[in-house]
């Protein structure tokens, strides 16, 4: 690396913050929550008591303690694999070895993804089988999570491969417009996932079969009606064979849009509960959350490959990195784009808090929604505290923190929310 590149050295400006900023905010949540040990939340008064309160504390900070030593670790990682020149010399390699640009392509991104799995297994492992244990969350065997990680690796070659193929083909064939055609298969590439997501993907890894609450089923449909959604169907998912956590979903687009109910969110709720999260759902769609969500996406996609476009024929670029004066910038262009995710990676944390903001504003107008369809703010009240409770989730973390990161308000806010509603 050449520590007075101007990439490089924006990269490590933006890199020392970002940690500086995280290491900041960890702790002052650390505090706020060490400052309120003891302290039962008026609102949580009669469904928690000082054992739950602490047993939700103890887990927040071993996450804490988990995320912070992962995510040095890989900092300390990125480092040295870009201090000792590995990009270069892995690319020189295979350059070397192999004409064809897309097995070079394909052979580059696959190196460095095979690392990342290495890196990730026994962080993920250690979470799933020590962490998770620990709190009676994780009902995995062993075998199950092995067969989850082929599976995973699998459909992560099959896809990855797709779109490197497709990015290869229009990066040296369109010398002007790759990332004007790029972004157009981004585009209808994501649009065929979310078709074949919820139909071919996730029965993969889960069981789904149709709500068998006929009771429910109606009540949910009554609702689907009144809200003028149509739905591919209600599915109950056997997600406690893997996790004790709880959710609900609606996934996909057209004809395979669908929701999705954990069984464990069946078991532990009462159906008012469950229309009323399903309403807060709904209120996504009906507010045209997901579309908003798509068009931005769409326009930051399209920006980011402009930029990418503008920088990738830049020899400072690849300088900066370790390249020497004698390679082709040309045929190193599928590099360049690799350096360009690195370079972005720390700028885009800075982002955090407006994504953070925008989301939260549309969890807010989605939980009114659940509010116009049930007529009450109770369930939806009732069903946040059972999730945040049974979840161990941090139940009234800073201030400044859920600022930075929360996409959905902190749950004494959305109480407080609620009960506005309420009185209104």
């Amino acid at each position: 690396m050449q520590l007075n590149n101007i990439f490089i050295i924006i990269f490590l400006i933006f890199l020392f913050l970002s940690i500086i900023i995280k290491i900041t905010l960890d702790i002052i949540n650390y505090r706020h929550r060490k400052k309120n040990l003891n302290k039962i939340p008026e609102e949580l008064s009669g469904m928690i008591d000082e054992v739950k309160l602490k047993e939700i504390n103890r887990y927040s900070n071993t996450k804490l303690i988990f995320s912070l030593t992962e995510y040095f670790f890989d900092k300390i990682f990125l480092l040295i694999i870009l201090f000792s020149g590995l990009i270069p010399f892995y690319y020189n390699s295979l350059n070397n070895n192999f004409e064809n640009i897309y097995i070079l392509v394909l052979l580059f991104f696959g190196g460095f993804y095979l690392i990342d799995i290495i890196i990730e297994i026994p962080f993920t492992l250690y979470f799933d089988f020590v962490i998770e244990k620990k709190f009676n969350f994780n009902k995995m065997t062993v075998k199950l999570w092995f067969s989850d990680l082929v599976k995973k690796i699998v459909l992560t070659v099959i896809i990855g491969s797709i779109v490197l193929i497709a990015l290869t083909f229009f990066l040296y064939t369109f010398d002007k417009i790759w990332w004007i055609l790029l972004w157009v298969f981004f585009f209808i590439f994501s649009m065929i996932m979310q078709i074949i997501y919820p139909t071919i993907i996730a029965p993969l890894f889960n069981k789904f079969k149709s709500l068998e609450n006929k009771e429910l089923k109606q009540k949910i449909s009554a609702l689907l009606k009144d809200s003028g959604l149509k739905l591919n169907g209600i599915f109950e998912m056997d997600a406690s064979k893997r996790s004790s956590h709880s959710n609900a979903y609606f996934t996909g687009i057209g004809k395979s849009k669908r929701i999705v109910l954990f069984d464990s969110l069946l078991k532990n709720h009462s159906e008012d509960e469950i229309l009323a999260i399903l309403a807060h759902e709904i209120g996504h769609y009906v507010k045209k959350h997901v579309l908003k969500n798509l068009v931005s996406t769409t326009i930051v996609t399209l920006l980011i490959l402009f930029i990418c476009y503008y920088l990738i024929n830049n020899t400072k670029l690849y300088y900066g990195f370790g390249f020497m004066n004698d390679f082709n910038v040309y045929e190193a262009k599928f590099v360049g784009l690799y350096l360009l995710t690195i370079l972005s990676a720390p700028i885009a944390f800075f982002f955090s808090p407006i994504t953070s903001a925008f989301s939260r504003k549309h969890e807010r107008e989605a939980d009114k929604f659940s509010y116009e369809k049930i007529k009450s703010s109770e369930p939806l009240i009732n069903s946040l505290k059972k999730l945040n409770i049974d979840n161990l989730s941090d139940i009234n973390p800073a201030d400044i923190y859920s600022w930075f990161y929360y996409s959905h308000p902190p749950l004494f806010k959305r109480i407080k929310y609620l009960i506005s509603l309420e009185k209104k």
